[in-house]
């Protein structure tokens, strides 16, 4: 999995548009929840170890519901703004991190990644956390808006609204197909779309079917209706297809260098050799 996150990375890193406005380089700044006791905004900072030059904003309840109030139910996003994160701006060029601490329980580096791919951001070393056990999902409300903070830029709102709905949409999926075949469709279907932009909701779901069809995977109904809704809404939103294509294209082209080299063949070896010893001590237990 760490593995699959440096190549995302080192993908991100590459994908550098022309006239696209850059992240301030050295700037770093902290979003916490707005309904932190004080006592947890200190533990949130010592345990970013935030500089004291860091800027502090906050994110509201009502701003996660905002985003969020379509594609999760309330009982889902909660009541209380406790999710956090800490965005490091690098040079232009260093890629995309994203480290998540123990208490993210369900959104994944992968899911994080793709929303800011989507929406444009890179060049960024960025920490999620929370003072106690939670999703995840509410996080990325506060990335966007430390970006805002950060360019002076506002974001457009369809795009705010499709990056988080793409969150969730792949968190879901991905507890369901797993994450890696998960992470590859949807680069996949980015890729397709940026080629040949559908017309229409339609010709989305053709592009949804041959794309899950060439990796031999079953959708269930609803399954395929929601990445049918998100890709539709990613068509209608300002997203920067060229940038988006050119992301997907060498993210498959460092994965497949990886599988090719010395590194990759021999994390291939490991588990062929894992699992042919998990195989023999089945079939020594039916001796």
């Amino acid at each position: 999995m760490k593995i699959r996150n440096k190549i995302l990375t080192a993908a991100l890193s590459l994908a550098l548009l022309p006239g696209f406005v850059f992240a301030k380089e050295g700037e770093e700044i902290v979003t916490l929840g707005a309904d932190l006791k004080e006592s947890q905004k200190s533990e949130m900072l010592r345990e970013m170890n935030a500089s004291d030059d860091a800027k502090i904003i906050e994110v509201t309840n009502a701003e996660e519901y905002k985003y969020l109030g379509d594609v999760l139910s309330s009982k889902e996003i909660g009541k209380r703004a406790i999710s956090s994160a800490i965005v490091r701006y690098e040079k232009a060029g260093s890629g995309l991190t994203i480290e998540l601490s123990d208490n993210i329980r369900v959104v994944k580096e992968d899911a994080f990644i793709n929303a800011l791919n989507t929406v444009g951001i890179e060049d960024a070393d960025i920490y999620v956390t929370a003072p106690g056990k939670v999703s995840g999902t509410a996080a990325l409300t506060g990335i966007l808006k430390a970006y805002e903070e950060n360019t002076g830029k506002e974001l457009p709102e369809d795009l705010k609204k499709v990056a988080n709905e793409e969150l969730v949409v792949q968190t879901k999926l991905s507890e369901e197909l797993g994450d890696e075949k998960t992470n590859d469709i949807i680069y996949e279907i980015k890729d397709a779309m940026a080629k040949n932009m559908p017309k229409d909701e339609k010709e989305v779901r053709v592009i949804i079917e041959n794309v899950v069809n060439n990796y031999n995977i079953n959708l269930t109904k609803s399954q395929e209706d929601k990445l049918v809704g998100l890709f539709n809404n990613m068509k209608n939103a300002d997203v920067d297809w060229n940038r988006m294509a050119d992301t997907a294209v060498k993210y498959k082209d460092k994965a497949s260098k990886f599988l090719n080299s010395p590194e990759g063949e021999k994390a291939v070896e490991n588990t062929k050799s894992f699992l042919e010893k998990l195989i023999d001590f089945i079939v020594g237990l039916f001796k």
